[in-house]
């Protein structure tokens, strides 16, 4: 049996799709990667992501025909792998439907992300809450360690290490197997325990993430404390700390770095992380250590609403901590507002910030909207990145080097995936491609 691996045409329902570079082919995020036996249309989807343009627009997956789907695989619920899928479940199809899998977490997680999603960019969306619905109630959910039969695959399901929930799948077909890694980590963090591929034996393909190709990120433990000797200086002086964070994960991270070091502070947490928080506990058999996050959580305090808000900005020092990551939005916003124009105040960027967001513009310029008022406040960025530096994908292959036929590498970008590429050739000998949009790779 052959295998094709398929990175799916433009999303349109037109018979004739326009081939435009979008997807996970030399790019970050929008992942989505349709494998079938070369015999057959059918197959799965592994991942259905989202990106944003440079005006915050959602750009939608690339796209095959639902009816050729007999699963999906949801790696985790981060929107550049999930945020598409409701594409592929219309209604008008009353018919159409098949099993998603992914761990219950991210099931959990996903009903909040979409819906805020829809609220956000809805107008730009060809779905809305009905499909986001049946996507839901679609999902099935699965365990590491799980085998699922679908079609001619055997599916096999492997911690991630990326956040609470995430997950790698084998592809077993025909006595050939291939590794989608999905987002992965290989380091330990405050949340989750590291990714293993070590036992992962007799993988033939690897479907590998690029994020960080080139680039290895500091050590966890000497970033932590950096950032919280960062925070004791802004407390020190008498100031407020804004800490803006993505709501799945890295809040809660940061939640228990405060915490864990002691900051002699109030911590204050805002916006989708608080449902986020319930979420987590309500599934802390994905958590490293549950009891740390409920500490960090009893020690801290939610904001519930605008009287909060307001009083909260009366309390010096304090720490807040508030969605979104990027400042593209929620109530990270309405902190920046008010405290940016004080040097004694600080913003601590703790998640990536993407080209043409206020947060990018805030590092690179020093304001957060085009022609907008300088930034007084201490501006920093810290590397909490959940996923593996360069060091850490070279480790994947070299524990897979046995018996890998070829490496296809995806959700990066291009020019650090062409140095990446010839670094692992150079290294290892195995074929080493880097998957455009569009492209069908036979395996």
């Amino acid at each position: 049996m052959r295998i094709k691996l398929i990175t799916t045409k433009q999303c349109t329902y037109s018979k004739k799709p326009n081939k435009q570079n979008l997807g996970g082919g030399r790019e970050v995020g929008r992942l989505s990667v349709f494998v079938r036996p070369g015999n057959s249309d059918k197959g799965v989807l592994l991942d259905c992501g989202i990106n944003f343009d440079d005006q915050g627009n959602p750009q939608l997956p690339l796209y095959v025909s639902p009816k050729n789907i007999k699963a999906a695989v949801l790696t985790h619920a981060h929107l550049d792998h999930t945020g598409g899928l409701p594409l592929y479940l219309p209604l008008y199809f009353v018919t159409l439907s098949f099993p998603v899998l992914s761990t219950s977490i991210t099931k959990a997680i996903l009903r909040p992300l979409m819906n805020d999603f829809l609220h956000i960019s809805g107008y730009y969306l060809p779905f809305e809450y009905e499909e986001v619905a049946k996507m839901l109630r679609n999902i099935k959910t699965v365990n590491y360690g799980d085998i699922v039969e679908v079609d001619n695959f055997t599916l096999e399901f492997v911690n991630a290490g990326h956040i609470p929930g995430s997950m790698s799948v084998i592809l077993h077909a025909n006595s050939k197997s291939m590794l989608f890694t999905g987002d992965i980590n290989l380091i330990e963090t405050e949340l989750t325990i590291p990714a293993r591929y070590h036992n992962s034996s007799n993988v033939d393909y690897l479907v590998m993430e690029t994020t960080y190709a080139i680039t290895d990120h500091p050590p966890r433990e000497s970033e932590e404390k950096r950032f919280i000797e960062a925070v004791r200086e802004v407390i020190d002086n008498n100031g407020t700390v804004l800490i803006p964070a993505f709501s799945v994960s890295r809040s809660q991270e940061i939640l228990i770095v405060l915490t864990k070091y002691g900051v002699d502070a109030p911590i204050f947490y805002d916006g989708m992380v608080r449902e986020i928080n319930r979420i987590f506990l309500a599934h802390s058999r994905f958590l490293k250590n549950p009891s740390m996050l409920r500490r960090a959580l009893r020690i801290s305090h939610e904001i519930k609403g605008w009287q909060d808000r307001k009083a909260v900005l009366k309390e010096r020092p304090a720490v807040i901590v508030a969605s979104s990551g990027m400042l593209r939005g929620g109530p990270s916003i309405y902190y920046l507002k008010k405290i940016y124009d004080d040097p004694r105040n600080a913003i601590f960027l703790v998640s990536f910030q993407a080209p043409n967001t206020p947060g990018r513009m805030i590092l690179e310029k020093g304001v957060f909207e085009q022609g907008g008022p300088r930034i007084k406040a201490r501006v920093e960025w810290f590397d909490f990145s959940s996923h593996a530096g360069k060091t850490q994908l070279i480790k994947v292959i070299d524990c897979l080097k046995s018996s890998l036929e070829k490496i296809i590498l995806v959700h990066g970008e291009s020019e650090a995936q062409e140095t990446f590429a010839r670094e692992v050739y150079g290294k290892f000998g195995i074929e080493t491609i880097i998957s455009s949009n569009n492209a069908k790779i036979e395996l």
